[in-house]
């Protein structure tokens, strides 16, 4: 038979202590006393990977050879190793199943017989509870350390080295004082010479300092964390930050999505300070957090003096980075410039190695192009109307070959309940096995997934449906209610009208710009308790003429 082996560990430390070679070394003693062929590709690791996630490059790699029927038998160590949640060790193990690979554990053997499968079930559930009582004893340990001044975990602020514990010296900072030097210069800079984050940023990148990784490129944000951690006046803080899922996650689809992946300040009452050697004084650190804090005040991009028409709005279809507004005064009596500008065009504050090859575009031109075609596609929705249409019917097309179908539904769904029922009366009057019964309701509950599916999948169709014939009936309304001021209103108001029927404008390398509209509706679409908004990306998607005549060097 084609074997597979997985081991896992969940720290590092495991990893150091060759734990995981001890499970290897079990595993393949296994397969050569079965006599299976076990091929070097199939031997799977996860090093420091926790077993409470499911997203472990060595387990996605075993499923995937089930997957593709590469793997007959699949050899772990115990339950825990391959899942500590029982959640995850019932999901994995059917889905072996039914791909027809056995799962066989060396420490605890596991067969269809139900008292194994209620003792795998216990030694889910204490598996879980061991890693919330671990997890719980390792916070409080960690807070207790900081309480004793150790210093908590290896990773030294820019202008230190840490020095482990040894013997009853609890682990500490120390100054390194090549870094040391660079930080004080930098606090001259700014307490002194009046230097924002940036320009202290530029000085570094002419000069000879690098970084913790060896590049001579230093980015604005390790340049404002440095000036503005505390650990420079001689006190370093534990138990400051705690992670909490984020409000807006970036990316929606993400298989992080539910974590707390996003580091939020405690109330500074819980911090726990620990003493270490300071590199400045405390009226110097106060100094450049006062010139900080007026320096934010007196950014450009909180300059109010210049109205830009399409902020927000302008993505570069090159590098795909946000395009910004900027002004240029003009010399000589000559009047100043407005420009948009791609935020690529400036490594420095992107942090990347190239910069993009946009030029900046004339303000004025590209603003009108941009307003005459949106007033154009108000002032006729015709245009509107027939690409909306044909939106709608395909929505009502699909709704409809899926009606028939959908009125034996909930008959079928019926029978399903009947069935289970009969199933469970025929297991109390001893007609059937334990083992039948769970079969055989593993069938009934795969039917009632597919049914469930469909059912979830006409509701959509509807709608659809309904929501279109809501956008609909409301586009006439909204182009009127739009169109009678548009050449009168203030730029406010041009601002507030772009950002409610445009998404997004994108700049692409031929000059031409792609508009992506959205359609906001009067009411609240059916089914939902809020307004909401008819997006047409893609099929509203405009392309005005090119744009070459307004590029600038």
């Amino acid at each position: 038979m084609r074997a597979a082996i997985y081991a896992r560990v969940s720290t590092e430390r495991q990893e150091r202590q060759q734990t995981i070679d001890s499970q290897l070394t079990a595993l393949r003693a296994w397969a050569s006393a079965q006599e299976h062929a076990l091929a070097e590709v199939h031997v799977f690791r996860d090093d420091g990977y926790s077993g409470s996630r499911l997203d472990r490059p060595g387990l996605d790699g075993l499923r995937d050879a089930i997957h593709d029927a590469a793997i007959d038998v699949v050899a772990v160590f115990s339950p825990d190793r391959l899942a500590r949640k029982y959640a995850y060790q019932v999901l994995l193990l059917e889905e072996f199943r039914r791909a027809g690979c056995e799962v066989v554990f060396l420490h605890h053997p596991i067969s269809d017989d139900p008292n194994d499968q209620l003792l795998l079930q216990i030694q889910g559930a204490i598996a879980e509870y061991e890693r919330a009582v671990l997890a719980e004893r390792f916070r409080r340990g960690k807070l207790q350390r900081a309480r004793d001044g150790h210093i908590l975990g290896n990773k030294a602020p820019y202008g230190y080295r840490c020095e482990p514990k040894r013997d009853t010296v609890p682990a500490r900072l120390v100054i390194d004082e090549a870094e040391a030097d660079m930080v004080r210069q930098m606090y001259t800079w700014v307490a002194v010479e009046g230097m924002t984050v940036r320009q202290c940023v530029k000085r570094l990148n002419d000069g000879p300092w690098i970084t913790r990784s060896g590049r001579s490129h230093w980015s604005c944000s390790v340049g404002y964390h440095i000036l503005s951690d505390p650990v420079y006046t001689g006190t370093a803080y534990a138990n400051r930050f705690e992670y909490v899922v984020p409000k807006k996650p970036r990316g929606r689809r993400s298989h992080r999505n539910g974590e707390r992946t996003c580091r939020h300040p405690r109330p500074a009452e819980q911090w726990i300070a620990i003493a270490v050697p300071a590199l400045i004084d405390q009226a110097t650190w106060d100094s450049v957090q006062a010139r900080l804090a007026r320096n934010a005040a007196m950014s450009y991009r909180r300059n109010k003096k210049h109205d830009y028409l399409l902020r927000c709005l302008l993505k570069c279809g090159t590098c795909g980075l946000g395009i910004h507004g900027c002004y240029f005064p003009g010399q000589g009596g000559r009047p100043g410039r407005r420009y948009y500008r791609c935020a690529g065009t400036d490594p420095l504050t992107t942090g990347r190695d190239t910069k993009c090859p946009r030029a900046r575009i004339e303000a004025d031109a590209l603003e009108t192009v941009v307003w005459d075609h949106v007033v154009g596609l108000l002032s006729d929705p015709a245009q509107l109307l027939g690409q909306f249409e044909r939106f709608a019917t395909g929505s009502t097309a699909a709704a409809s070959r899926e009606e028939e179908p959908m009125r034996h539904l909930k008959t079928r769904l019926d029978r399903l309940d009947r069935a289970d029922r009969r199933l469970l009366e025929a297991y109390q009057a001893e007609v059937i096995s334990l083992n039948e019964l769970s079969q055989q309701r593993r069938a009934l509950a795969e039917q009632r997934r597919i049914l469930e599916q469909q059912h979830e999948q006409h509701r959509r169709l509807c709608a659809e449906q309904a929501q279109s014939r809501e956008t609909l009936a409301n586009l006439s309304a909204f182009c009127e209610r739009v169109r009678s001021r548009l050449q009168t209103i203030s730029i406010t108001e041009r601002q507030a009208i772009l950002q409610l029927v445009v998404e997004r404008i994108i700049l692409h390398e031929d000059n031409t710009l792609e508009i992506q509209h959205v359609i906001p509706l009067r009411g609240p679409v059916p089914g939902s308790g809020a307004c909401q908004s008819a997006e047409i990306r893609g099929i509203m998607a405009q392309t005005p003429p090119a744009l070459s005549s307004l590029s600038a060097s």
